[in-house]
């Protein structure tokens, strides 16, 4: 992360403010103000982690994602119910990201589901939107077989197996 030394010392300043207003998180704070009037480079790294940036393309992909499952959700329940029992209705639960090698998507996952207020349907489970596995090229996958399908929004239970199965 490359900062100004007028952005450092706001930074560390800030620092300096938390470690006083939160006493409980005193040691992190003073390690993370130290860090950045510094300028120890390596360690300065450790803010991107917190300072994650998703494109507008990689956002409106995790939305089309999302609105593919829905979608899926939508047509389920508008199929037959002879026809629902060709579908493993556990698979319409979307899954999420995987919190190790996708935080950024897990997390604008959660702003989407909590500040947004989209998504209500999606249940968050227990790990709350973790799939604690990559889903990324799965989902893309799934997304090109869905963008395939004549009637996005009024799949059949082939169409949806088909998208599960990409």
């Amino acid at each position: 992360m490359e900062m100004t030394n007028a952005q450092r010392l706001i930074l560390s300043n800030q620092y300096y403010l938390m470690s006083k207003l939160s006493p409980e998180n005193k040691d992190k704070y003073e390690r993370l103000q130290k860090i950045v009037e510094r300028g120890y480079g390596l360690q300065m790294r450790e803010l991107d982690k917190d300072f994650g940036a998703i494109s507008e393309s990689e956002c409106r992909e995790v939305i089309d994602i999302m609105e593919m499952y829905h979608a899926m959700q939508e047509s389920f329940n508008m199929l037959a119910t002879a026809e629902q029992a060709n579908v493993d209705k556990r698979r319409l639960m979307f899954l999420g990201f995987d919190i190790a090698t996708e935080a950024s998507i897990v997390n604008y996952v959660r702003f989407l589901t909590e500040s947004e207020g989209l998504y209500p349907q999606f249940d968050k489970a227990d790990h709350h939107f973790n799939s604690q596995m990559p889903m990324l090229d799965k989902y893309r996958r799934m997304l090109t077989t869905w963008r395939n399908c004549p009637r996005q929004y009024h799949l059949c239970a082939t169409e949806i197996t088909q998208i599960f199965n990409a």
